[in-house]
Parts: structure tokens; sequence; C-alpha cells
């Protein structure tokens, strides 16, 4: 019997991939936000959660975008080729948009990893295979937006229910970084976390909206963060 959205193997997959421990190498990654940090424009819990807002709906235009392409993508009434054909397209396309080198860098190499665990999870469906090949030969950049949404549509979750996930991942993976770095106790990231759910849900419905003229919309401020990132005296994290 098929999975279903609401199949108990559906919902293990997706906390397996958005689980804070996956190692996709997320934690040595700050997307940014170690420039706020060191400017004192981030500096406590309030601070952060502003931030964290505007880079969950930022990730509408992005990552989260990525996912629902990639779940689209694999429920297509097209033929292979064709579908191998769109996604390399689509690979592409993230790359070119991510302007920073340092987060563009850290991209690939989190799709990377993101593509081999979606091998692992589902090792038969031909896109997951297909797009860990090609990242591994070099013919793919990677993505993990690409890579979750291929493997969580393989075993039956719908493109609203794997965007709202990724979101929630992003939330708490970029949460535990500031609990680190500002540093925040672990009970004000709790609050954070919470205080984030009707941004995700928000996040997630202008994610369902977008369509493929809005990949790659970025907030200035925040690229201009991560371009300013590479330059920074002293850094706890690559990007």
């Amino acid at each position: 019997m098929p999975n279903t959205p609401t199949s108990r193997h559906a919902q293990l997959v997706i906390w397996h991939l958005t689980d804070s421990a996956l190692p996709t190498g997320s934690f040595a990654h700050s997307a940014g936000l170690e420039t706020y940090i060191q400017a004192n424009q981030v500096d406590d819990a309030a601070s952060f959660s502003s931030w964290l807002h505007g880079y969950l709906r930022q990730a509408s235009f992005n990552d989260a975008l990525a996912v629902k392409f990639a779940v689209e993508l694999v429920g297509a009434s097209i033929s292979d080729g064709e579908k191998l054909e769109l996604l390399a397209q689509l690979d592409a396309l993230l790359h070119a948009a991510q302007t920073p080198k340092q987060v563009r860098v850290s991209m690939n190499s989190m799709g990377k990893r993101m593509s081999r665990v979606a091998s692992i999870v589902a090792p038969d469906d031909f896109l997951v295979h297909e797009y860990a090949q090609a990242i591994s030969s070099r013919t793919m950049h990677g993505n993990p937006g690409i890579a979750t949404g291929l493997v969580l549509a393989a075993v039956g979750v719908s493109a609203r229910e794997a965007v709202d996930a990724y979101l929630m991942q992003l939330a708490t993976s970029m949460t535990q970084n500031a609990i680190r770095a500002i540093p925040l106790g672990q009970d004000a990231g709790q609050r954070v976390l919470v205080g984030a759910y009707p941004v995700i849900e928000t996040a997630g419905e202008m994610t369902m909206t977008h369509s493929m003229a809005d990949l790659g919309v970025v907030a200035p401020r925040l690229e201009v963060a991560q371009m300013q990132h590479e330059k920074l005296h002293a850094r706890m994290f690559m990007s």
C-alpha cells in the first residue's frame, strides 16, 4: 500500500529529516546571523526573534520554494527524462540565485549531504537517486531544499506539509545556532521557537502562492550581511 501524507511511515520520515541533529552541517552556518550579532543588532531573544521571522519569510522565496517545486516535480505527469531536465534547471536556478559566495558553497555542501541521506531513506526512487548521482558527478550543484522535497514526495508527503516541515527545521537549526552564538538560554530559545509558529504558517502559505518567477527574491540587508560575513575578523560559523 503506498504511503500517503498521513501514513505513519511518511510521518517518521518527516521527523527524521527535520531533526536538528541530522548530519547536514547546518550547525556550521548562520546565514548571515553572525554578522548581525557582531554588529550588536541581534543580541537577545527579542532581536533574534525579529531576525528569525524575516529569515523564514525570505526562505519562502528560496529554500522552501525549492521544496515545493521538487515535490510538484515528482508528481508531474511527464516522462522521467523530462523530470530530470526540469530538475537540472531548478538546481541551476537556485545555484545562480545565491549571490553570496559563502551561502552558495554552504548550500551546495548541505545539498550534497541531504541528497545522501535521501538516498538512504528512499534508495529506489528515480529522482532521489539521480539527484544524488548528479551532485556526486558535479553535473548538478546540490540544494538541501530540492533534496528534501524529492525524498518527502517519494514517501507521499504533500507539498504544503513538506514546506512547513522544512521551515520548522530551518527555525530549529537557526535557533540552536543562536543559542550558541548570542548566547541565548535554552528556555529563551524554546520561547522563540513557539513564537515562530505563526510565522512558519504564514511563510508556508506564502511559499505555496509563489511561482518560478518569484524564485531568488532576496531581502537586501540579509544578503549584504551574508556577503560581509566572509570578511569578519572572527567567526564561529562558516557562513
